[in-house]
Order: structure tokens, then C-alpha cells, then sequence
């Protein structure tokens, strides 16, 4: 049967057989810790010699101080005188060897040499006549003649076909003051070395399934290679115990057995600092563990250097360490009495400057561990930290197991109440609602206990925006209301949740609590949402990024920077771009997966409402790779982003296939997206039904709601309904409808506004405000709604009866065997076939999408392409371009006419396309001698020379496409005109 994962080493070994047979032996020494294999392997060696016609002799060595001395070589020579035929025994002189026969008295002490020579000679001797292979195991127990004989019979055997092969366990016989360790240095400089190592995961899973006879499954594979670092024996004895179905945490008698026997023999220092280590964990610093043992680095070092010479430690570099296997640990920490006082002791130790040596969720076990030991307060503030760095990681599942264990631990009304509030917020987000509500009202209860209102106004709060229970919501609100501010008005539970959070957020200002006063400032922020509020949620995202740098709290700086770019765009204000920029670096600086994961969210948003569509798809991809199976709340939101990706694309195939999946998902008002995909597609009857069907019970909803109505009254010709809209969105002109915390952008409020007053036949103040919607649009960088703006502003005109200055008939550019037909302004020519059209037919058919010139020249180009010559814009020429890029952005935010700061962003994009064209991978600059910059030559050359050829036969056309038209590293199409393709 094969060996499993020591395919090499018995290929050494098979080797050396081979050798010996045919030629001269040596020395092998097969060196590892016990359990490692070497029996097994040497037998195997064994066999083969045997199959060749070898004389094969064994002796192993003995762990008592009463084993007689040579023992091993005792075992050699008898076996040799019972393989031995009648001939080859002849050859041997016993007289020497009477000793190790039995044949001399016991008590005579035979002189070294003699007999060294004598055992040799008895070897070669019979090594005349076939093959000799001598196997001697376990020499870390041999007495030290049998060492020197051994040395002895390697050196003079050497041109014989004598193969010795011997055992030891390297890490008892280098660690420490191992009595043999002067005698194996010289040994191993003659030998050849074979040094077993533990197996790979693979190998563990193969011997697992070996063992127990049924496939392991990987999870517990990795945590059986954990656990034995490979160790073949522990592996099976582990395995064994899983097949007859106790876990694989249990130790079997065996390896327990093995493990304290090597413990035993490691110096009393080291035993006891490995054990304080196993404390730490299977991972640990060596200054973490020198202030946990109260020892001096160096002497910790030097200890753990013992430990490592043992194979009972590895170093991973920077100063960190691991157990060669989790069993050495856990024989270790079982042997412990004082356990919870050794955690907290860990704790103590960690607080000041080595607490970011340790991973928060290991304080937090140290913590929970450390149990009465471990002040309440104290334990809970880290188990707390723990469960928030498990929200930043997306590990949803985790951080609310944290939560709870801090529940379990926190006293005081007040404290439980607070970790209650997070646990419920964690819960909400894991897609438990219901347990989510269960902890609100426990934690609603404990508040009721307390005089101070303000923690039961948070509770209210909570169930309030999460629990979705309007009427037990409303009660707690008007209660909250009722103990905070005092008997509540006739009001909206709307109006009193944002009282409620004003009134708390200002209590909050007063203390020193920035925790509680982040929890206000977010209340307010929330009871916020809608239409009309983003000046003000302005001021507070500032306040709470303020707070968020004055106590470090990293995750309200991130959100709280998020929220900014959304208010920015709900205000029209061009500088959100600015603002996701520093949002996109601040998450990457900052590292944590929830921080990734919502940075592609917010970029993916954006790309959407630019019109970037092949890019927002990708980021929206990116996202769920990033947080879709650890952030189950993520569905509704990931469905509404789907949704506002297809629709602008008339992708109508896969809204139908999305809707059956927001109707069985947990989104609140399904309805909506309906609706709105329905009247995208001309079907006013089925949007009719939804729109009926109006639900504006959830404020952050709203502005969508507004958008649909909107709709649906130009679509059918409602005047009532318009009426009631244009009310609505008067107040708002100017802003942007923004929706689901920024997740739904739904264009300018001037654009719904346009098409109302449509309806109603106030084309004069139509034409404003569709106007004005474009150039909001053109200034957001938002060429979808740009071109619905320009699009309905023609029909604004129309209506009103002003000729629409170059309204255009059908465009076309479309390809016929070797002829294209090309149509636009209501001029049509035909032309021949050329790559620049093919180029340009590229483009238009994905208008904004960038293509690489490299693709557009050949797809083999993009792979091919490489580094090499001199840089396409030297270090001067990038530096002018920058100096160019900040005068235009002082001059576009100065500029007071729109059409100018149009002509100024015009500039600055073109500018920005270059400096892209000109930087390669990680913004590296791109080298003339590179394949892509050859591509973007060529391409720029023919489409420039297409173009020469249309100023001729359809100068209108070439004039269009010479404006819209971007060549560089990629080209990309910006024009609002659709052709026929």
C-alpha cells in the first residue's frame, strides 16, 4: 500500500536499496517526531531489500535505564546468526561477538574496538555473499557506545554492500541537553538525511478516509490538519475516533500518552512557558506571551528557541509563533487548574500598548474566559469591541454570538440595555427579524426600569426605523415621546420619532458620551429621510464625522462619509464626486470587508446613474462576491440595485425574471419597481394597478413614490393626479430624488417637475425646468438623465409650439456586405466598408461604454500587450496636465454660466482621458513601446481618417461624431443620439 505523502522520501530510500544491492551501501538517517512515520517507512525499505535477496537486520533501542549496553547491536548480530546460511556463518568470527551472543559472561565489558571491528567484519563479511541492510530505530534512546559503533561500521563499510539505516526523533535529540547530541553531529555529516514532515491538508483528508472508510468533509480536514499538524499517527488515531463518532476534538489515549511523554522531557522553563502560551491560543506574540509570563523578551526568546529546536513551535515571522499542533496545546492548557485567573491575568496584561498584538476576538475570549476573575465592565467592553470588528468583517453570524455572550455578561440596566440595542441592530441585518424584535422589547422592558428616559427613547427609536410592527412601534414612539418631552400631540409616529431623536441628540451633546451621542445624531439622520431634508442631514453627517475622529470610531466615519456624497447628490451638487472619491479611499485605507463591500455598492450606484453601465455591473458583481453569503439582509437591497441597473437599459427580459424574486424577498413595497418598469415599457394598465396602490408609510421610499406618480400622470394624462405631484415637488426644484439611504437615484426633481406641468399644459414652465433638469443632468455627470431631459424638453417644445432646433429623423449605421448605410440629421449616404467604420459601429452600439483601442484593434492586442520603450508623457508633461486639471476645477467652481462650466468639465475630461491613456497598470506610466499603445495609434489614426472621408459626403455626421467620439489607450461614444445599428 502506498505511502501517503512520502512519495519522496521512500524514493530515497528505494534508492539507497537499489545502490547497496548492486554496488556500495552508506548511512540513512530517517529523522522526524514521533508518530511521524519512520517506521513506517524504513519497513517498507525493509520489504524491497528483502525482494532484492538481501540479509535484512533489525535491532531497536530501549528507554531504560536498565537496558544492557550495545543493546541494539546485540538484537543485529543475533538476527545475522539466525539469517546467516551454514557458508556464509563460517565466514564470521564469533569469538569477538560473544558478547552480544550470550556466549561470554555478562558481566564482561568487551574493549570498544575490538568489538567495533568485530561487528564490521561479521557485516562484510557475509555482505560477500548478498546484500547486508542494517535498520537500527529509535537511536535518541541508544546508549552512547552503540552511537560510536554505529559511526564506526558507516566509516569502514562504505565500499560494501552494507546499507545501515537508523531512526531517531530529531526534535528530543537537538532540543535541550540531549546526552547524544555531541554523538549525532558527526553521524550526520556521513549520512544521508531523510527528515519526515507533517502531511499536507490533502494528504490528511486522503489518510482520513483510509482510516474511517467514508470521505471527510473539507471544513473538518482543515481542522483535523490544524489540530495534528499532519502528524500520520495523530491523524489516524483522530480519524478513528470520528469513525466510531466522537469528535475530532476528543484526544485519543494514545496520542495524549505520546504528547505528555515528549512534554515530560522538555526543561521545567520551557514546559511551563509553553504552557502560559497555550493559554494565549494556537497563535501568539512573544511579547504578548513575555508580559503574560511577567518574563523579559530575551529570556522569552530564548525559551521559545528550546521549544522550536523541539518542533513543538514554529515561528511565522514578526515576531509571532504557533503550536506545531493544536494537541500539543490542548494537552498543555488541560493540564491547567487555574484557568479563568490565567485569562484574566492575558487581559491585564494586554491592556496599553499590546492590545493590537491580539485580534479582538481573541480578548474577547480571553474575556469570556477569565469569567468572575475579569471586572463585568471591563469583560464587556471587549467582548462589545469584538462583536463590532465582526460587523466590519461581515461576519453577521459571529458578531451577534458575540453580542449575546455581552448580554449574558453585562450588568447594570443601562449597559444591558445599550448592548441590547446593538445586538437587535445585528439581528435586524442577518435577516432575523424576529429575534430582532424579541430583543428590542426585552431591552424596551429593562428601560422602563430606569429614570432616565433616554435609553428607552433609543428603544423606541430601534423598533421604531427596524422591527416593522407599525402598530407596537407607534405605541413605544408615543411613550418615548411621553418620558422624554412630555404628553405627546396628535402627530405622525414620523414626527414624534424625529422629536423624540432631537431631544435625545441634545441630551447627548451635553455629556461625554460619544457613543450615545453618535446613536442620537444617527436618529436624527434617519428620522430625516426623504424629500427636502439634505441640507440638514448635511450638517449632521459633518457633526457625526467630527465625533467619529474624535473617539476613533472608524465605522461612523465610513458610513457617515457615505451619507455625505448621497446628501450632495440630493442637493444637485456637483462635488459628490469628489466626495465618492474620498469615500472609495477612505474604505480602502481603513481595509475591513463591510468597508469594501459598501464601497462597491456606492460605486456601483454611481456608475449606474452615469451611465456607466458594463462598470456598475461589474462593482455590483464585486459586491456580492465581497458580502452576499455573509450579509443576508443584503437581498432586498441587492434586488433594487439589479432593478436600477436594468431599467435605464430597457433590459425588460431580465426585469421580468427579477420580479418574481423581489415579490418572495422581504422588499417593502414591491409595487413600486413594478409599477415603474411597467410605464418604462409603455404599459400604463399594469402601472395603474400599483400605482393605486400608493404606500408612503416608510420614508425613505418617498422620493421613489414621487418619481412613479410623476410618471404615470404624464404616461396617462392624469391632470388630478399631476396636480397633486407638482404640489409636492414644487418646494423641492433645483434637488434630486434620491431614495433607500442613496441606493435609488431617480434623476431631478426639475425633470418630474417638467413632465407634470406637461400635463397640465403649462408648457412655458416645462421648457424651465427641463431645461434646467438637463443642465443639472450635464453638470451631475449624468448622461442617462441628461438625454431624458433633452429628450422631453423636444416635447416640451413641440407642445408649446417652438420649432426644436436640429430635431432629428431616424440614425442609422449599419453595414450591407461591403456598403454602410449612415443616416443622421435626415441625411442618408452610403459608403464603402473601412475599419474605421467598423471601429466607430463598435462604439455607437455601446454609447458610454469605454472599449480599449487594443480590443477594437484585436482581441489577441489586449494580452499581448507589454512594457517597453520610452514613456508616452514624460514627468514635465504630467505635471502641466495636473496644474491644468486644478485651475479647471477652481474656474468650473467659479464659473456663474452653465453653458461655460459645460465647456470647462468638456476640458477637464478630455484632460483626464489623456493622462488615463498615457498610465498602464496601477497608474504606471504606459511606454511607447508598448502593444496597447500601438493599438490606441492605430485605431485613433483610421477613425481620424474616417472621419476626413465623411466631412465630404456627410459633414453633419462627421461633426456629431468628431464631438462625441473619444480616442485614446480606450474610446468611448458620449453622444445621446441612438442609432440603428
Amino acid at each position: 500500500m502506498r505511502l501517503i505523502g512520502r512519495d519522496h522520501s521512500a524514493g530515497v530510500l528505494r534508492a539507497e536499496v537499489e545502490r547497496a544491492a548492486g554496488s556500495h551501501g552508506g548511512l540513512v538517517l530517517v529523522a522526524g517526531e514521533a508518530g511521524i512515520g519512520k517506521t513506517t517507512l524504513v519497513t517498507g525499505a525493509a520489504e524491497q531489500a528483502r525482494r532484492v535477496g538481501a540479509v535484512v537486520l533489525g535491532g531497536a533501542c530501549w528507554d531504560s535505564d536498565s537496558a544492557p549496553g550495545y543493546w541494539p547491536w546485540v538484537q543485529v548480530i543475533r538476527a545475522l546468526r539466525r539469517a546467516a546460511t551454514v557458508q556464509e556463518w563460517e565466514s564470521v568470527d564469533p569469538g569477538p561477538l560473544a558478547v552480544l551472543l550470550g556466549e561470554a559472561p555478562a558481566e564482561h565489558t568487551p574493549e570498544s574496538f575490538p568489538l567495533y571491528d568485530a561487528v564490521t567484519t561479521a557485516l562484510v563479511a557475509v555482505s560477500q555473499h548478498r546484500p547486508v541492510v542494517v535498520v537500527l530505530e529509535d537511536l535518541h534512546w541508544a546508549d552512547p557506545a552503540s552511537l560510536k559503533l554505529l559511526e564506526f561500521a558507516a566509516q569502514h563499510t562504505w565500499f560494501e554492500r552494507v546499507l545501515l539505516v537508523g531512526t531517531y526523533r530529531d526534535n528530543e535529540v537537538e532540543a535541550g541537553d540531549h546526552p547524544l547530541r555531541p554523538l549525532m553531529t558527526p553521524l550526520l555529516s556521513r549520512a544521508a538525511t531523510v527528515a519526515l514532515a507533517g502531511l499536507s491538508p490533502v494528504e490528511v483528508g486522503e489518510l482520513m478516509a483510509r482510516t474511517a472508510g467514508r470521505e471527510p468533509e473539507p471544513g473538518l480536514v482543515a481542522e483535523v490538519h490544524l489540530r495534528t499538524g499532519g502528524n500520520p499517527f495523530f491523524v489516524e488515531q483522530t480519524a478513528r475516533l470520528w469513525h466510531g463518532g466522537a469528535p475530532v476534538t476528543a484526544i485519543a489515549p494514545g496520542v495524549r500518552d505520546a504528547l505528555r511523554r515528549r512534554l515530560s522531557l522538555l526543561p521545567a522553563q520551557v514546559g511551563e512557558l509553553l504552557t502560559t502560551a497555550a493559554v494565549l491560543g494556537h497563535e501568539f506574540h512573544r511579547k504578548v506571551l513575555a508580559a503574560t509570563a511577567s518574563l523579559p523578551v530575551p529570556a522569552v526568546d530564548r525559551l521559545l528557541d528550546q521549544a522550536a529546536q523541539a518542533r513543538l513551535v514554529l515561528g511565522l515571522g514578526g515576531g509571532r509563533f504557533s503550536f506545531a499542533h493544536d494537541l500539543v496545546r490542548e494537552t498543555l492548557y488541560g493540564s491547567l487548574s487555574d484557568v479563568d485567573a490565567r485569562h484574566a491575568a492575558v487581559v491585564r496584561a494586554l491592556d496599553g500598548d499590546l492590545a493590537d498584538q491580539v485580534a479582538p476576538v481573541e480578548l474577547a475570549r480571553h474575556a469570556h474566559l477569565a469569567g468572575d476573575r475579569l471586572a463585568a465592565d471591563r469583560a464587556v467592553d471587549l467582548i462589545v469591541a469584538a462583536a463590532r470588528d465582526a460587523s466590519r468583517r461581515m461576519a453577521v453570524e459571529e458578531a451577534a454570538g458575540h453580542y449575546r455572550r455581552a448580554l449574558e455578561r453585562a450588568e447594570g440596566v443601562r449597559r444591558r440595555v445599550a448592548v441590547a440595542l446593538e445586538l437587535g441592530n445585528e439581528l435586524y441585518h442577518c435577516a432575523e427579524p424576529a429575534e430582532a424584535r424579541r430583543v428590542f422589547h426585552e431591552a424596551a422592558g429593562w428601560a422602563r426600569e430606569l429614570a432616565d428616559p433616554t435609553p428607552f427613547a433609543f428603544v423606541a427609536l430601534a423598533v421604531y426605523r427596524f422591527a416593522e410592527e407599525e402598530g407596537r412601534a407607534a405605541a413605544l414612539v408615543r411613550e418615548a415621546y411621553a418620558r422624554l418631552v412630555g404628553p405627546p400631540p396628535d402627530a405622525p409616529p414620523e414626527v414624534l420619532a424625529r422629536e423624540i431623536s432631537l431631544h435625545a441628540t441634545e441630551m447627548a451633546r451635553g455629556g461625554d458620551d460619544d457613543d450615545a451621542l453618535a446613536s442620537g445624531l444617527w436618529a436624527v439622520h434617519d428620522t430625516t429621510l426623504g424629500i427636502g431634508n439634505a441640507e440638514q442631514r448635511l450638517a449632521l453627517i459633518d457633526e457625526l464625522l467630527t465625533v467619529s475622529r474624535r473617539s476613533g470610531d472608524h465605522t461612523v466615519e465610513h458610513f457617515a462619509t457615505s451619507f455625505r456624497w448621497v446628501a450632495l447628490v440630493e442637493l444637485g451638487d456637483p462635488r459628490y464626486v469628489d466626495q465618492v472619491h474620498a469615500f472609495v479611499a477612505l474604505s480602502e485605507r481603513l481595509g475591513m470587508s463591510r468597508f469594501n463591500f459598501s464601497a462597491a455598492i456606492d460605486q456601483s450606484i454611481i456608475a449606474v446613474m452615469q451611465g456607466r453601465f458594463a462598470e456598475a455591473e461589474a462593482l455590483l458583481a464585486k459586491a456580492i462576491e465581497l458580502g452576499a453569503s455573509r450579509h443576508i439582509g443584503f437581498r432586498m437591497m441587492y434586488l433594487h440595485l439589479r432593478w436600477a441597473l436594468l431599467l435605464p437599459q430597457g433590459r425588460f427580459a431580465e426585469l421580468d425574471e427579477l420580479a418574481p424574486e423581489i415579490l418572495a424577498s422581504n422588499y417593502s413595497v414591491p409595487g413600486l419597481p413594478a409599477g415603474i418598469a411597467a410605464l418604462e415599457r409603455g404599459d400604463v394598465a399594469t402601472a395603474r394597478v400599483h400605482v393605486e396602490q400608493d404606500d408612503r408609510s416608510q420614508p425613505y421610499f418617498e422620493p421613489l413614490w414621487l418619481r412613479f406618480r410623476a410618471q404615470f400622470a404624464h404616461a396617462a394624462g392624469d391632470r388630478e393626479l399631476a396636480a397633486r405631484v407638482r404640489e409636492e415637488l414644487a418646494p423641492h426644484r433645483g434637488k434630486w430624488l434620491v431614495s433607500l439611504y442613496g441606493c435609488d437615484v431617480s434623476g431631478p426633481v426639475d425633470l418630474w417637475l417638467g413632465l407634470v406641468d406637461l400635463v397640465l399644459g403649462r408648457c412655458d414652465e416645462a421648457v424651465a425646468e427641463l431645461t434646467a433638469a438637463r443642465l443639472s443632468a450635464e453638470r451631475m455627470r449624468a448622461r442617462p438623465w441628461a438625454a431624458r431631459a433633452r429628450q422631453h424638453l423636444e416635447e416640451a417644445l413641440r407642445a408649446r409650439g417652438t420649432p426644436v432646433r436640429g430635431e432629428r429623423t431616424t440614425c442609422e449605421f449599419r453595414r450591407d456586405g461591403e456598403v454602410w448605410a449612415l443616416s443622421y440629421d435626415g441625411v442618408t449616404v452610403r459608403v464603402p466598408d473601412s475599419k474605421g467604420l467598423r471601429d466607430l459601429h463598435v462604439l455607437l452600439g455601446s454609447p458610454g461604454e469605454p472599449v480599449a483601442a487594443a480590443a477594437l484593434l484585436a482581441p489577441e492586442a489586449v494580452a499581448s500587450a507589454r512594457l517597453g520603450g520610452d514613456p508616452v508623457l514624460d514627468d514635465e508633461a504630467k505635471s502641466r496636465y495636473r496644474r491644468r486639471l486644478a485651475q479647471l476645477d477652481d474656474e468650473i467652481d467659479r464659473a456663474s454660466d452653465d453653458d461655460r462650466a459645460a465647456a470647462l468639465d468638456r476640458e477637464r475630461a478630455a484632460l483626464l482621458d489623456e493622462l488615463r491613456a498615457a498610465a498602464g497598470l496601477a497608474g504606471r506610466t504606459r511606454r511607447l513601446g508598448d502593444e496597447a499603445e500601438r493599438a490606441r495609434k492605430t485605431v485613433t489614426a483610421r477613425i481620424r481618417d474616417t472621419l476626413r472621408k465623411l466631412d465630404a459626403r456627410h459633414p453633419g455626421l462627421a461633426a456629431h461624431l468628431r464631438e462625441t467620439v473619444s480616442t485614446g489607450a480606450t474610446c468611448v461614444y458620449s453622444g445621446q443620439e441612438s442609432f440603428r445599428l
